[in-house]
């Protein structure tokens, strides 16, 4: 069952992980920042998740910054 979360919820509940969501609202409809979404994977690798991202299109992969993060902007996570 997904678990419905701010992205600060996220990354303080699951800090530096990569994640599964989707159902994703983000701030000022800028389709970059996140300010909520329904995380239905936590335990997948990078690799896993982008696979299930292509295959079904249901989900987008995205990795969680720590607290001590938050607020940078973060040019490179791959």
């Amino acid at each position: 069952m997904a678990e419905h979360l701010t992205y600060e919820q996220m990354a303080k509940k699951y800090p530096n992980r990569w994640l599964g969501i989707n159902n994703i609202k983000y701030l000022n409809n800028d389709g970059i920042s996140i300010e909520s979404a329904d995380v239905v994977y936590t335990n997948k690798s990078k690799d896993e998740l982008f696979a299930e991202q292509f295959k079904s299109g249901a989900i987008e992969a995205w990795y969680t910054a720590d607290e001590s993060l938050l607020g940078l902007e973060v040019l490179d996570v791959f």
